[in-house]
């Protein structure tokens, strides 16, 4: 299986390094680049890669990587991404969600480079172990932590759940998880029906049950009350 990849970078060293790394692989070739993370779009319809290799110390000050930043290029990229990173950018679960694999650049090998695009190519989401084990015990951590009925939802409901309980609209749920606002208000619906909730008030006042978050504040309590269950 041949991989078509595309870089992105703001250095021409970064964008030539990138490439000679690539180039011990004769699978995987670079046909196309850019300096700039605005031409995404434009490189896509262009050469039409398999995946994108984005240098992320462009996207924020310090090298930090923002989710809204990624949840932009996703959007613009249409297609896997490997995010070449600092050391001080940590990956979350909302990184992993998006489908962006993370490598830092200082621990970065050529074999490493490869083995990610490779796996990319075929499907597989790369992640190094031990994020995957800081991921996974956070994630059994919070399963326990919930209530049992909660337990009824999808992956997606909770992710939408724990959004409702700090008081989010459905615009915001919206542009938080990526989804349309028809989506998210098919979601809510779902929600209050396996809870037998009849509210978004009671959604908030569930979660401040279970302990999970402070008691609503006053400004707070003033936003849920004015919105429709859904």
């Amino acid at each position: 299986m041949h991989t078509k990849a595309a870089v992105i970078a703001a250095e021409a060293l970064v964008r030539d390094g990138i490439k000679s790394m690539l180039s011990i692989d004769r699978t995987v070739s670079v046909v196309g680049e850019s300096a700039h993370f605005a031409d995404i779009s434009q490189v896509r319809r262009r050469v039409d890669p398999d995946l994108f290799i984005i240098d992320a110390s462009g996207l924020g000050p310090g090298g930090e990587v923002r989710t809204r930043w990624i949840r932009s290029l996703v959007d613009m990229a249409d297609r896997p991404l490997v995010l070449l990173a600092d050391d001080g950018v940590q990956p979350d679960m909302e990184l992993l969600r998006l489908g962006a694999c993370v490598l830092k650049r200082s621990r970065m090998s050529s074999a490493d480079l490869v083995s990610s695009v490779r796996m990319l190519a075929i499907g597989y989401l790369p992640v190094e172990r031990g994020l995957a084990q800081q991921l996974a015990h956070r994630a059994l951590e919070e399963r326990a932590g919930e209530a049992p009925h909660v337990r009824l939802l999808t992956p997606r409901e909770r992710e939408v759940f724990h959004l409702l309980a700090r008081g989010k609209s459905n615009m915001e749920i919206a542009a938080s998880l990526t989804l349309a606002n028809s989506t998210v208000k098919t979601h809510v619906q779902g929600i209050l029906k396996k809870l037998g909730l009849t509210s978004r008030v009671e959604v908030v006042m569930l979660a401040h049950r279970q302990g999970r978050r402070p008691a609503p504040s006053a400004v707070l309590r003033q936003r849920v009350r004015g919105r429709t269950a859904a």
